[in-house]
């Protein structure tokens, strides 16, 4: 089954407003048997694949797919030392600092306000 623009939009805005999140909202978002960091930074890359399709249907200016590009080729340096299963470096690192400004810039783009993130959508299954 095919998703809606609208659908896609609204998976794209959540991945955002995860990653704008500030860190105890990020981790309260999530599941705690889920890697916070892979999951935050997977969530948005996977929603990321639907810009093409959102900008072919007029919902994101080229504006937002320029801020949506600098988060994703943020995403695509992060550095090996942030990986923790726990989510320790959320607060502390320079990396989830500059990834929160960056998703704040386009939620910003998008015309969206940066609120907790409506994650319902997402289902997780823990490891055996």
């Amino acid at each position: 089954m095919a998703m809606t623009p609208a659908v896609q939009h609204h998976l794209l805005v959540d991945s955002l407003r995860l990653v704008a999140a500030p860190p105890e909202a990020q981790v309260s978002a999530l599941p705690d048997f889920v890697c916070l960091t892979c999951e935050i930074s997977t969530l948005y890359t996977d929603a990321y694949l639907l810009v093409p399709q959102l900008e072919e249907a007029r919902l994101i200016t080229a504006e937002a797919g320029a801020a949506l590009r600098r988060l994703d080729a943020f995403f695509r340096e992060m550095p090996e030392d942030i990986e923790c299963f726990d989510g320790s470096s959320l607060p502390t690192h320079s990396f989830w600092a500059e990834a929160r400004r960056l998703a704040a810039d386009a939620l910003v783009a998008l015309g969206e306000d940066v609120t907790p993130p409506d994650l319902t959508h997402v289902s997780w299954v823990a490891g055996g």
